[in-house]
């Protein structure tokens, strides 16, 4: 069972992303590669399009630096893809957090 429900499995499929997050195919693939990143509180946006690129975008990893993915969308840590650094706090919606899914 995964960790993080912001997603559901079926969505995971349809998108063509692995519904677990693996370190080894991580460090496996050749950088650069494309990940799949979620809005962390996406079910919070139901009055958005749940497709909405604000809540569901494809990010590039640009670098693999010790434990963190460096993406050109913020940094997240190899051994969960979840984003490193806390939410911002901020009661408007934000994209300053989200979790990865490696693509099929």
């Amino acid at each position: 069972m995964r960790r993080y429900r912001n997603i559901s499995d079926q969505e995971l499929k349809s998108l063509g992303a692995l519904i677990e997050w693996d370190t080894q195919k991580v460090l496996s693939a050749s950088v650069p590669f494309e990940v799949l990143w979620v809005h962390t509180t996406r079910e919070k946006f139901h009055r958005l399009d749940p497709l909405d690129t604000r809540l569901i975008k494809r990010l590039t990893v640009t670098r693999i630096q010790g434990e963190v993915l460096k993406t050109n969308f913020g940094s997240y840590a190899l051994s969960t893809g979840k984003n490193i650094f806390q939410a911002c706090g901020c009661k408007r919606f934000c994209d300053c957090y989200g979790q990865l899914y490696l693509l099929t």
